[in-house]
């Protein structure tokens, strides 16, 4: 493997992948709820953001069009990400948005002048993947690019939870020092063997029981995100103090997490659970307990140059909530967080879910529901990070300009229909981007090479011609459907695209 690798896997780019918790309007709420002041105090001003490691660029894309009157950097070593970053920019017609190829450990012997201070610094898994020397480059990086209150987004494996995975890493990343097959192969093969092991009655599953059904998990996982995941030859696991320490060197302090559910924490824990965190003097030892007691696997913290106590509770008046999804009626919202399931009876939202349905509200504007205020403030607001979390309710961005997203969405229609892998497209009244499907895209593509005049017959004929085109049939299940039956598929999902979706992405912006 050459050098300029650092030990990376670059058989295989990364995924195009999106990670809401990265969008300025999330970061800014997690860092009110924590009780700090935010990077931005008036959400239509101009700002800057940088993400190091930004992949293929994709994410950082969906930004850029979400927020026009800001400035984004995205800096990856892999020319392979850069080139396709750089061909989205210009496909979209992006004008706010520049990537650049470039080794950490460049950066942080000669910052480029033209980089600049930011507002937001983000990393997504980046800690965890490389080693030592370009780590400690990493936080050189981070002194250099932040300006003072600016904020760094560090999501990264931590301990205890990824344990379980460290044989299976090291048996996956043996496998691909001994043998030529592609990292997927490799993948393959040590799936394999860990399920031999298994069988074998290996005692390591006795003392990790959950390994077998995290083996069984991974085989349904995306190879792509696996090979840049597990056949890195720099792997870390960390203690939330442990990064705190590294990243004090750089002047930046801990505030909180960026896992908008989490911001609750403790106190969603069980009292003794709160008691034994609350017993510790040391804050980063308070984050490292409370690890523990959850098993926390994956850590999303902010960090801030120069952090403020926030005096004010402005937040609860500016901050736009949009209902995304509401439940059946009487059906139990369920969210899965890192510190296990939680569940809210229907009716203990039934007045949000109503209030939101007739447009976006604000906190505050919520707390005035007859049935809400009366719980007072802790309890709506651990209400609505549940919600949050579960996707149920999004934040909103104002934004007086939708022509980014309209045309950076065109832009990924089009090349899904060619079989690109894109899941998301940019909803900037969100200030974020939101799920699809492979065949959403197909339906997109078909209504804007229309102009938005396609009837459902016109819409379908289209779906069935970029089908055609890339090999895809419509499915069952496993089985393939033909004739009639891919008709009545594709008829109902058209119905759907008309009567459910393209209504909803109009009103958050995704189209126009």
């Amino acid at each position: 493997m050459s050098d300029w690798t650092h030990g990376y896997d670059v058989s295989i780019g990364y995924t195009h992948g999106f990670y809401s918790a990265m969008a300025p309007a999330s970061l800014d709420l997690c860092i009110e709820l924590a009780g700090y002041v935010p990077p931005r105090r008036d959400p239509a001003a101009p700002f800057r953001y940088l993400e190091l490691g930004a992949g293929q660029g994709f994410g950082l894309c969906l930004l850029a069009a979400a927020y026009p009157q800001a400035e984004f950097v995205g800096v990856d070593f892999h020319p392979e990400h850069i080139a396709h970053a750089d061909e989205l920019v210009r496909d979209a017609g992006l004008t706010n948005i520049r990537f650049v190829e470039a080794d950490f450990l460049d950066l942080a012997a000669a910052w480029p002048a033209d980089f600049g201070k930011f507002d937001y610094v983000a990393l997504h898994g980046i800690y965890s993947w490389v080693p030592g020397n370009v780590r400690e480059a990493v936080v050189q990086c981070l002194s250099h690019a932040t300006r003072p209150g600016a904020v760094v987004y560090n999501a990264y494996n931590s301990h205890p939870g990824w344990l379980g995975s460290m044989p299976f890493q090291h048996v996956a990343l043996r496998l691909k020092q001994t043998n030529p097959k592609s990292g997927a192969a490799v993948l393959d093969d040590t799936i394999g063997l860990f399920e031999r092991l298994a069988a074998s009655d290996a005692a390591l599953f006795k003392v990790m029981p959950g390994l077998k059904s995290r083996i069984e998990t991974m085989k349904g996982q995306n190879r792509t995100y696996q090979v840049q995941e597990y056949l890195n030859e720099s792997w870390n696991l960390f203690w939330h103090s442990e990064v705190a320490a590294e990243l004090r060197r750089a002047k930046l302090d801990y505030i909180g997490t960026a896992t908008i559910g989490e911001t609750q924490l403790p106190d969603l824990l069980a009292a003794p659970m709160q008691e034994i965190i609350a017993g510790q003097a040391d804050a980063g030892l308070r984050q490292d307990l409370q690890d523990i007691l959850i098993n926390q696997t994956f850590r999303r913290d902010i960090f801030c140059r120069g952090p403020r106590r926030s005096t004010t509770k402005d937040f609860r008046r500016t901050t736009q909530l949009h209902l995304v999804a509401a439940p059946a009626v009487d059906e139990a919202v369920v969210v899965k967080t890192a510190f296990g399931t939680r569940t809210i009876a229907y009716a203990a939202c039934a007045e949000i879910f109503a209030a939101l349905a007739t447009g976006p509200k604000s906190i505050e504007q919520l707390a005035l529901l007859p049935g809400v205020g009366k719980h007072g403030w802790a309890a709506l607001t651990r209400t609505l990070t549940l919600l949050l979390q579960a996707r149920i309710l999004a934040v909103g961005a104002e934004q007086p300009d939708d022509s980014a997203a309209h045309r950076l969405n065109a832009a990924i229609a089009q090349a899904g229909s060619r079989g690109a892998p894109y899941r998301h497209i940019v909803a900037p009244r969100l200030g974020s981007a939101v799920a699809v499907k492979d065949f959403d895209l197909l339906l997109i593509d078909s209504w804007l090479e229309a102009s938005g005049q396609a009837d459902a017959a016109a819409l379908g004929k289209g779906v069935v011609q970029r089908m055609t085109r890339m090999g895809q049939r419509i499915y069952d299940g496993d089985t393939p459907l033909k004739g009639a039956a891919a008709e009545q598929r594709i008829a109902g999902a058209v119905t759907a695209f008309l009567d459910d979706r393209l209504p909803y992405w109009r009103k958050i912006g995704a189209l126009a």
